[in-house]
């Protein structure tokens, strides 16, 4: 059972290609399973679905990229804690999705990897993993955080975002066009022990301080004055969190 799930996995790729060289989607089971190629029903019933659920958007000129980095970087996938090789990783922060191909050839069309919660990709400094998490405007969402603090009684997680913005038109020859502009920030989030959720970390201190017990709040504060935490610096996050845990 392991293997299937490990075989699906490492192959469950969807070729990222242009919507008007896709085929009509079907429109039944039956339709589905008929129109599957090489002999994997399962396989190909997952690329049709990821294929029909992409959205292309011509964004046209733009400042900055939606991608974590330009290039495709060399990265370990793993399926739970079993290794299933190197592979070549571009991360697309704005769309949470990961984008991979097993060289580095620029001929070699990449792929889309499909979301599940068992596969981790150790990509540039960090550990990317599809996670189900609920952000700053308390809304429930799924896409790619990185575990940077693992303990019992509280967890750290990264996350890079990216924002578009659409630009604007010159109002008058005296001024410029605004270009559309592709954002880069980082969010942070964090699970107790005993709460089956991770929250958006807020980077305030009264905010933050508002996030955790009472009975810990006074001591996290004195911590995190003393020590001149400053809670935009992930190094100072992850030792406040270290704190947390003796606490």
């Amino acid at each position: 059972m392991k293997n299937f799930f490990l075989s699906i996995t490492v192959l469950l790729f969807c070729q990222i290609c242009q919507s008007q060289n896709l085929s009509t989607a079907p429109t039944s089971e039956a339709d589905m399973f008929s129109n599957a190629r090489g002999g994997s029903p399962m396989l190909n019933l997952v690329m049709m679905d990821l294929r029909n659920n992409q959205q292309q958007k011509d964004l046209g000129e733009v400042v900055g990229s939606p991608y974590s980095t330009p290039n495709f970087i060399k990265s370990s996938l793993f399926y739970g804690e079993e290794s299933q090789g190197e592979y070549y990783v571009r991360y697309n922060a704005l769309n949470s999705i990961i984008e991979i191909k097993k060289t580095s050839s620029t001929e070699e069309e990449p792929k889309q990897l499909y979301a599940d919660k068992q596969v981790r990709v150790k990509y540039l400094n960090k550990e990317l993993r599809f996670t189900t998490y609920i952000n700053k405007k308390n809304e429930t969402k799924n896409g790619y955080l990185s575990l940077i603090y693992d303990e019992k009684k509280y967890k750290l997680y990264h996350r890079l975002a990216v924002k578009y913005s659409e630009g604007k038109a010159a109002a008058n020859s005296m001024v410029s066009d605004i270009p559309s502009r592709f954002a880069h920030f980082e969010e942070y989030y964090f699970q107790q022990e005993g709460i089956n959720r991770i929250d958006f970390l807020p980077s305030q201190n009264g905010k933050f301080l508002k996030q955790f017990k009472k009975e810990v709040r006074e001591q996290l504060k004195t911590f995190i004055q003393e020590k001149n935490i400053n809670l935009v610096n992930e190094e100072d996050l992850i030792q406040t969190f270290k704190y947390l845990n003796t606490i």
